[in-house]
């Protein structure tokens, strides 16, 4: 049986840029999403649904007081193409749900990259987590839900 759990949608304009006198618009879709530790489950976190990251990725704020399974250490590098641009990071499984205001999924076991560095946003990628699951989004009307 699958659940269908509701995703957010937010827009705001990019200040920095409309001081310059070109509007753009920040959006983003988000989903709630909790965190197995060795007493329950974490609060509700905000999570970025991002269908361009391969790996989910978890700021230390998080990860540090969750159950993982730690495989390896690795860097990752983004769009900066500069030579030594990366990212420190510790390679995982972890075990999440999604929620909304009426339901959860069933406990998920997503691979993750635990960030070093504590800036970083929660991001859902697609590596055992996007890719089991179906996404309807109807951006024009702020509208959608991940089924699993």
């Amino acid at each position: 049986m699958s659940t269908k759990i509701k995703l957010h949608y937010s827009k705001a304009l990019d200040i920095s840029l409309l001081e310059k006198g070109i509007e753009v618009w920040l959006r983003r879709i988000t989903i709630q999403t909790a965190f197995k530790t060795s007493k329950g489950f974490t609060q509700p976190y905000e999570a970025i649904v991002d269908t361009g990251a391969p790996v989910s990725i978890l700021p230390p704020a998080i990860w540090q007081d969750i159950e993982k399974e730690i495989l390896g250490d690795y860097r990752i590098k983004g769009i900066v193409p500069k030579k030594d641009a990366f990212l420190p990071v510790k390679v995982a499984n972890v075990c999440a749900a999604l929620l909304d205001e009426h339901k959860s999924t069933r406990m998920l076991k997503i691979k993750a990259y635990l960030s070093i560095e504590p800036e970083v946003p929660l991001v859902l990628g697609f590596e055992n987590f996007l890719s089991q699951a179906k996404i309807y989004s109807d951006t024009q009307n702020n509208s959608g839900y991940i089924e699993i």
